[in-house]
């Protein structure tokens, strides 16, 4: 009898113990953080514009990412080649993701998403981020074709060293990496 007792603790322990699968777990965070995140640009581009997106951008997206990553347990950052924000940009291990990312698209060959383990044992999910939104060339679109003078004049005043402009529909913008610590 105490074994039939006991029998749901003991599996309810190794479940417990379980490291989650990134090639699973990841693709559901980064799909809570894009919706979060792709509701506030929305918001705030039919409130104010595409200029005025500029703000969740750099002030609601970093927020957006930490409490979904504090929800799950795990770090969670998009990189680029091209950024807008230096904070942004890829280390060498992204860059060789974005790497792959763009081979793939050159040989019209969607992209695919990549699990990684570091020399901590931690592991990562790194998927692409690709333009599929109209909307998204209205900041990251070509320069007065895309782009209005007004959306560009506040991307140069607020970012400088802007390289995340010239991008159409179907161009790698970059990836999110979503971490997950070592749980030996």
């Amino acid at each position: 009898m105490k074994r039939l007792l006991l029998m749901p603790f003991i599996s309810l322990a190794a479940f417990a113990q379980t490291k989650p699968d990134p090639a699973l777990e990841g693709p559901k965070i980064i799909a809570e953080a894009f919706v979060k995140l792709s509701g506030a640009l929305g918001e705030a581009i039919a409130k104010s514009g595409p200029a005025s997106a500029l703000s969740v951008c750099s002030e609601k997206a970093p927020q957006i990412a930490k409490e979904v990553a504090t929800a799950h347990g795990v770090t969670l950052r998009r990189a680029t080649h091209k950024p807008r924000n230096p904070k942004n940009a890829a280390d060498d291990v992204e860059k060789t993701a974005l790497e792959a990312f763009m081979a793939a698209l050159a040989k019209k060959e969607p992209p695919k998403p990549q699990v990684i383990t570091s020399a901590d044992g931690s592991r990562a999910f790194l998927a692409p981020i690709v333009l599929g939104n109209p909307l998204c060339l209205q900041c990251h679109g070509t320069p007065g074709k895309d782009i209005a003078p007004e959306t560009l004049a506040a991307i140069e005043k607020l970012y400088p060293d802007d390289q995340a402009t010239g991008f159409k529909l179907g161009d790698l913008r970059g990836l999110w990496r979503v971490t997950f610590p070592n749980s030996k």
